[in-house]
């Protein structure tokens, strides 16, 4: 059956979806996925797992061009399509000919990407509708421009933490020193973006969120216009058919209860030298967020070499993605909002 990407019909009842999508940002291992769990819970909103056809597409859009004329339409869903797995597009259950129906009609890259997101909550019937990628904190220029009305949570986590997460995490590659960089960067852009945006940006500690759920969700709600649902608590009763099979080793609390316990446990996994260059190259981040540093007397220059190696190659990476952008920005002048959509 073809379902309207604004509208759904529910028994006699029409639904119009909001324009004022949510997106959940933040480092890698900050808590996202938990605040996704949570935001799912509520009558009115629908955010799928984690994909990556999102990025992709947008870097992507020169090969695409203008999505107005039909065969460039045919040679994006074409490519959606073939790699529906790699961009973990299949994990969100949507029927392939209704996308494509969808897609067909879909003239700005924008649309095409909100499209699917639209889909996951239709198929709920929700109204508000989303995505959750902390990747994401990267291109948050990039995400107003694909929609301009986006309201963005970025979830903040001890530093700490974050470390001692990622350490433990089968798909994270990155040494220590780069994932020290990727939190402060996370951290220092959201700052900016929370200066920048003001009334569409948030920002939470997850300690907060984990400590005091219902206050912190009250907050939450509050700045996207919808009404506390007490439910959003009991995520965990419900977390593991919002989740993938292959991530649950990974998200194996989510289908638990809240609990404090693990704040805090990167004092029993981080080595002392690994906490010394993590306070002393983010220490304005942490104590921008209440989070425990020590006073450091000495490092070691060795360590100090390898940070500075990491250093550069970090910030050369990110430079690189920004000049490459930029380029293309001039370069691609169709539409890219999802209301430009003819």
């Amino acid at each position: 059956m073809f379902i309207d990407t604004k509208y759904c019909i529910t028994n006699t009842k029409q639904m119009r979806l909001s324009d004022q999508p949510i997106f959940i940002v933040g480092c890698e291992r900050s808590g996202t996925t938990i605040l996704r769990l949570m935001l799912n819970e509520h009558s009115r909103i629908a955010l799928p797992p984690q994909t990556k056809f999102s990025r992709k597409v947008y870097k992507r859009r020169l090969l695409f061009g203008n999505l107005v004329i039909k065969k460039n339409r045919k040679k994006i869903i074409q490519w959606m399509l073939e790699r529906k797995n790699n961009t973990k597009l299949v994990d969100l259950k949507l029927d392939d000919k209704v996308l494509e129906k969808i897609w067909n009609k879909c003239t700005s890259l924008g649309a095409i990407i909100a499209s699917v997101f639209q889909q996951y909550s239709l198929a709920r019937n929700k109204p508000r509708w989303g995505d959750k990628r902390p990747y994401y904190i990267r291109y948050i220029t990039q995400l107003f421009r694909l929609y301009p009305d986006a309201q963005i949570i970025h979830v903040v986590r001890d530093g700490h933490d974050c470390l001692a997460s990622l350490k433990r995490m089968p798909w994270w590659k990155k040494n220590a020193i780069f994932s020290m960089l990727n939190w402060r960067h996370a951290v220092r852009i959201g700052s900016n973006a929370a200066n920048v945006y003001k009334d569409q940006f948030m920002e939470i500690r997850y300690e907060d969120l984990i400590k005091e759920p219902e206050s912190q969700l009250e907050q939450i709600c509050e700045f996207l216009n919808e009404s506390y649902e007490p439910e959003m608590i009991n995520f965990h009763l419900n977390a593991q058919q919002n989740i993938p099979e292959y991530k649950k080793p990974w998200h194996y609390k989510t289908s638990k209860p809240l609990t404090a316990t693990f704040i805090g446990q990167w004092r029993k996994e981080l080595s002392k030298s690994e906490t010394q260059i993590l306070e002393w190259c983010a220490q304005k981040e942490l104590m921008q967020w209440n989070y425990p540093i020590t006073k450091i007397y000495f490092i070691n220059p060795i360590i100090l070499v390898r940070y500075f190696i990491e250093y550069t190659r970090f910030y050369g990476i990110v430079g690189l993605e920004r000049i490459i952008d930029r380029f293309i920005d001039l370069i691609y002048s169709h539409p890219i909002s999802y209301k430009q959509n003819n």
